[in-house]
């Protein structure tokens, strides 16, 4: 019904007032409120698009319905606005909406989509949404309220979706095999071999720095630099950020360490200890107990930047050949004193075995040993297998040996690497097959890539930056020839509306 009398109602209402005080003086005269607020907004049940799967087991999308009556309506009585914080899911239908809405005495009314007058408003109306709609309250005793501005969001992204871009960028020394990439300082930096031989470092800027009154930095890597005056022999799988700074070995048969300061774009190199300090491995690094891990003359050992400690027998003497090695720290829960590190590799190529998992407990005492850690769901054999800390999770992924294929899933640990399961939704590698009809859209197929690039790539993980938390939280996948892929789980590049 179109409000074309609402000053006529009003008249009326005041009218009433007027003849009820003289008729009688003694009959009570009624005061009718000037109030104009709206006090409550929700939605009922709409339609959303939905994907499942047919008979065949192919996608095959549906329309659902979605009960958003739990969804909050923020009500801004100041700026007369009234929005959910909350988006609702992608896929969610906002053009016809049933609303319930409670207000102060009088009659609610509301501008249409592509109207120009007032309509009163009943809780059985559709409204759309895909604009502001506004609606305004019309007080008893005639006062026409200020109108609220009602907007409701919808996700445009799946919130739990890692969705990925690819960067044709090129290593300035050409492909890089036996690649092990680390973040430090907001870089990159890629440890590989040229040629299967002459050993290099190079990075690339991945966090951009905000300019005043420019758009806001999008993050995407630069062009690779070389690291200049490295030393020869690199074992390009001992890379690891500690302290600030990255740790390396390098040599032929007596491996020595070395700092590559990263606080600054000259890149120094620096020899850490005496020429007579051999390693055989570099194992990882601890922040919160500034604690470094190897293998030192056949036993693990821990330095705290002056001095190195034994700590127990060689956790890694019974495999063969040179692999990466992947760690994480966390602190115990009970007691912030108390660090548990993680460490993952794998030497092996038989398609029935399982990725090695080790642990090592700093506590106050600052005593501990490195022991193998009994898995109760293993993480399957996985070629060239990278694990990452990404989200509150642990995770890992690699090629595949037997019915694994490459890159066809991530491999998930909420306990410290005691439980591993595969990850069937959302957290996934694409695998897109180009369509002829889409000539311009970009298309991503991590198996192919793997494939293509010999199995050869690495991965690092940008942390959340502080007081900026629509950016970071990247997964960066370099490539054999220095190509990109960088993913986002959606919501940790969300602005927080909360």
């Amino acid at each position: 019904m179109k409000i074309k009398f609402l000053p006529l109602i009003a008249v009326l209402f005041a009218a009433t007032s007027i003849m009820t005080s003289c008729l009688d003086n003694d009959v009570e005269q009624i005061t009718y409120t000037s109030e104009t607020s709206i006090t409550g907004f929700s939605l009922g049940t709409l339609h959303i698009d939905r994907v499942g799967k047919d008979k065949n087991g192919l996608d095959s999308p549906y329309v659902d319905t979605l009960d958003c009556s739990n969804y909050p309506f923020t009500i801004d009585q100041i700026n007369r606005t009234i929005t959910n914080k909350d988006s609702l899911p992608v896929g969610t239908y906002i053009d016809k909406v049933i609303t319930s809405i409670t207000y102060d005495a009088g009659m609610l009314a509301y501008k249409p989509k592509g109207s120009e007058r007032d309509t009163i408003w009943t809780s059985t109306d559709s409204i759309d949404f895909t604009d502001p709609v506004e609606f305004k309250v019309y007080a008893y005793s005639g006062v026409e309220g200020k109108p609220y501005k009602v907007t409701i969001n919808v996700h445009k992204q799946e919130p739990d979706t890692i969705s990925w871009k690819k960067f044709d960028n090129s290593f300035s020394a050409g492909s890089l095999s036996e690649q092990k990439a680390v973040y430090a300082n907001g870089k990159v930096y890629v440890f590989g071999k040229k040629n299967d031989e002459t050993t290099c470092i190079e990075y690339t800027k991945v966090i951009n720095v905000s300019v005043p009154g420019e758009e806001k930095p999008k993050d995407n890597p630069t062009s690779w630099t070389s690291v200049p005056n490295v030393p020869t022999n690199i074992d390009t799988y001992s890379a690891t950020a500690w302290a600030g700074n990255i740790y390396f070995l390098a040599g032929t048969n007596s491996k020595q360490l070395y700092k590559l300061d990263v606080t600054t774009d000259n890149n120094e190199i620096s020899l850490v200890g005496l020429n007579t300090d051999t390693f055989e491995k570099l194992i990882g690094g601890n922040d919160v107990k500034n604690e470094l891990y190897a293998v030192k003359e056949n036993k693990s050992c821990k330095f705290n930047g002056t001095t190195w400690e034994e700590t127990g027998a060689n956790p890694f003497s019974n495999l063969q050949g040179n692999y990466p090695i992947f760690t994480n720290t966390i602190q115990a829960s009970y007691n912030s004193k108390i660090t548990t590190t993680i460490a993952l590799c794998n030497s092996s190529k038989a398609a029935n075995d399982t990725v090695l998992v080790f642990s090592y407990m700093s506590n106050e005492a600052n005593k501990g040993e490195w022991v193998s850690r009994a898995q109760n769901l293993p993480l399957p054999n996985l070629e060239n297998v990278t694990m990452i800390y990404y989200d509150g999770k642990l995770y890992a992924f690699g090629g595949g040996y037997g019915e694994i294929k490459p890159f066809s899933q991530f491999y998930c640990s909420t306990d410290n690497g005691l439980c591993w399961r595969p990850v069937t939704e959302c957290m996934a590698f694409p695998a897109e097959v180009p369509d002829p009809e889409k000539p311009n859209k970009e298309y991503i197929n991590f198996p192919n890539l793997y494939n293509t690039h010999h199995g050869n790539y690495s991965c690092a993980v940008t942390p959340k930056l502080e007081n900026e938390t629509y950016r970071g939280n990247f997964i960066w996948i370099v490539w054999e020839d220095g190509s990109i892929c960088r993913g986002r789980i959606n919501r940790l590049g969300f602005t927080p509306k909360w």
